[in-house]
């Protein structure tokens, strides 16, 4: 996967809303005579040298469309950085959830204040309409596909064989759910689970680690690759000096997850997602876990610290339980990962 050549435009700093109410999203259509006329996109506009983003994101919501947004309902995303042919755009994207009375208000209006077409649009027709949207705002569905919870496998150790480890999470997953193997086993043994996980339960999200995806890539379609912090740390960024660029037989369009533990890996995993395709970052540990209890924990409010310089969502880990889904979105993430209490 190579870096592309930086362009010299300038950065053009745009305020977005991702507009919902449960799993409806609304967007405007941009006019024929406009950059990407004719595309849908989330509501914004460009944020002027005194704004911060989301008072940038409140006006502009209100100049284009004629809702007013409070502060609190809104929640960061992350920063998508595009380059186009005639210029470049640094996205600051938050989620807006309407309350039910604008919901209400807005869910029969069919254009905004400058005669912009406004649609509402179902999660799975939003997911599916990549092709309707201005590149730089494609990242965005990606990240609207994440799911609320991600569970990760024990290690094979902790049964009595491969057959067993199969057959617990063949019947204990949810349907649909969004599965880490992580076996810590040798890449065959693991390969082996992996494709029985893939016959029994092809309706899960498997995801695997980036060893695992490049010595058996060709069967891994639809994958979703771990990178973990060593192999992060071999990232290259040729405006930072460093060596090599994420593996070269990762695909460019493969769904990457990052594991981030600090300011430094968060740094990189940034740099990273200017070219790659990041779903999210893995942040860890935020508490205390079984297997490392004396090792030192980020807290929530070092997880919150470190999930507000990402440019992507973040993910909490680490000593978690489902109970933990609200204080985790009260602190910036998008979706709790675990080990324990999570089947």
């Amino acid at each position: 996967m190579k870096l592309q050549n930086p362009h010299t435009n300038p950065i053009i700093r745009v305020a977005v809303a991702v507009i919902r109410h449960k799993d409806e999203f609304l967007l405007a259509m941009r006019k024929a005579h406009q950059h990407q006329g004719g595309k849908l996109e989330f509501v914004g506009g460009k944020i002027e040298q005194s704004e911060s983003a989301p008072s940038a994101l409140i006006r502009e919501v209100q100049e284009e469309i004629g809702l007013d947004l409070q502060t609190d309902q809104l929640v960061r995303f992350g920063v998508i950085r595009h380059d186009y042919p005639d210029k470049s755009v640094e996205l600051h994207i938050y989620q807006a959830n309407l309350n039910n009375h604008q919901y209400q208000e807005f869910r029969h209006r069919t254009h905004g204040t400058e005669g912009q077409s406004l649609h509402w649009l179902g999660l799975s027709e939003l997911l599916a309409s990549a092709d309707r949207l201005p590149k730089a705002n494609v990242r965005i569905i990606d990240w609207l596909s994440m799911p609320s919870q991600i569970i990760i496998s024990h290690a094979l150790a902790h049964f009595a064989g491969i057959d067993e480890f199969i057959n617990y999470y063949v019947d204990k997953l949810p349907n649909h759910a969004w599965f880490y193997l992580r076996p810590q086993a040798d890449l065959v043994t693991t390969m082996q689970i992996y494709r029985a996980m893939r016959s029994k339960r092809a309706d899960v999200q498997m995801i695997a680690g980036d060893g695992l995806y490049r010595a058996y890539q060709d069967e891994m379609a639809g994958v979703v690759v771990k990178i973990s912090a060593k192999t992060l740390a071999q990232c290259e960024d040729v405006a930072f000096g460093l060596t090599q660029d994420i593996p070269q037989d990762i695909p460019q369009d493969v769904r990457l997850l990052l594991g981030v533990h600090d300011e430094v890996e968060v740094q990189r995993a940034n740099r990273l997602a200017v070219n790659a395709r990041v779903l999210a970052g893995l942040v860890s540990p935020v508490l205390p876990t079984l297997s490392h209890p004396d090792a030192p924990a980020l807290s929530w409010d070092g997880f919150e610290k470190l999930a507000s310089q990402l440019s992507m969502p973040a993910i909490a880990l680490g000593g978690l339980s489902l109970c933990d889904n609200i204080t985790a979105k009260q602190h910036g993430a998008i979706a709790i990962s675990g080990i324990r209490g999570f089947l």
